[in-house]
């Protein structure tokens, strides 16, 4: 194993840099700084056990870390209440509990591996304790849809363009409920017209980066490949982008795939214009199912059009519009 490659990361660039190290260049032994193990980590351990887009993720996490002091302890000095530290800083600078837990898992994952193989003694990870969610500061966001006053005023707006592509797919994710990922990587390929479908099974990772952003013919889970039916209006959107499609992308402009930043800005500009506030790019989502809760589709089938990996999600999800069956079980028991 001495002559293992390794790939180290540029701490100004964040990116892989070209030029491999050997095991004896890095000193590969419990003096190792912990940032830069966590680099060898994800390089030879992780890369290849992950999609593309979970392993961003890590890298985003493995960014973070970089701002902690205890990135640059050696990982055989770290100790049980090193740890517990780097968490109550979390918490002090008010991180949710899945982002304590991602930024935990990019610490105590690499030092179980180095206590796997013998680099350090023992895993100081166990034991060290998150805090409950009641002590975190940062709580969970409300799910909030547009009502059918809002919708109906940016569709009014959306008509008024009917060319611009940004607000046909806004209208879109409103029609099917797709994640911005996954309306970014259609292909009229997926695209069944004659039989009112479509079929999901790709998203954009990395989407914010032009540079590195890129197609994944694999969905976020596997209850994420999913066969979606079109309503009229979808199939409407669908046969006005057909009529000027010239690449095989089904949102798409000067003959590239629409971009991620392009949507965000056409979404931020459509809502201004309809007099509607901008509630991110999932409000869409939750939209769809909010409509579809009123339309009287059950938790189930609308977990299945979603694209959970659960219905156990999708029901803690939208509680607050299924509610927590009280009134069903009070009418069972007491009446």
């Amino acid at each position: 194993m001495s002559n293992q490659i390794f790939y180290t990361d540029d701490a100004n660039l964040g990116n892989l840099t070209k030029s491999p190290l050997t095991r004896e260049e890095i000193n590969m032994d419990d003096t190792i700084k912990l940032i830069d193990f966590v680099d060898i980590w994800l390089n030879t351990f992780k890369k290849n056990t992950v999609k593309a887009a979970s392993f961003s993720r890590l890298e985003c996490s493995r960014n973070v870390l970089r701002r902690y002091s205890i990135a640059q302890k050696e990982i055989g000095q770290i100790d049980f209440f090193d740890l517990q530290e780097y968490i109550n800083e979390l918490v002090k600078a008010g991180y949710g509990m899945s982002g304590l837990k991602k930024q935990f898992r990019i610490v105590s994952s690499p030092l179980k591996q180095a206590a796997a193989i013998k680099i350090i003694k023992a895993d100081p990870s166990v034991g060290v304790r998150l805090p409950v969610e009641s002590n975190v500061q940062k709580k969970a966001k409300d799910i909030s849809a547009y009502t059918t006053e809002q919708q109906e005023k940016l569709n009014r707006v959306a008509k008024s363009e009917e060319g611009n592509v940004g607000y046909l797919a806004v209208l879109f994710m409103i029609e099917t409920g797709l994640r911005m990922g996954e309306l970014l990587a259609l292909k009229w390929k997926d695209i069944q017209l004659d039989r009112s479908r479509m079929h999901v099974h790709a998203t954009i990772i990395n989407p914010m980066s032009n540079k590195n952003s890129a197609y994944q013919d694999s969905p976020k889970t596997k209850s994420s490949n999913r066969i979606i039916p079109l309503t009229v209006k979808a199939k409407a959107i669908l046969q006005k982008l057909r009529a000027v499609a010239t690449t095989g992308w089904v949102f798409e402009q000067n003959g590239e795939r629409y971009s991620y930043k392009k949507l965000m800005w056409q979404t931020k500009k459509l809502c201004k214009l309809a007099g509607v506030p901008y509630g991110g790019e999932h409000v869409f989502r939750h939209t769809f199912a909010t409509n579809c809760y009123y339309k009287g589709i059950e938790v189930k089938i609308l977990s299945r059009l979603l694209g959970h990996s659960s219905v156990t999600v999708t029901y803690n999800t939208y509680i607050h519009l299924y509610g927590d069956g009280f009134d069903e079980m009070y009418a069972a028991l007491c009446m």
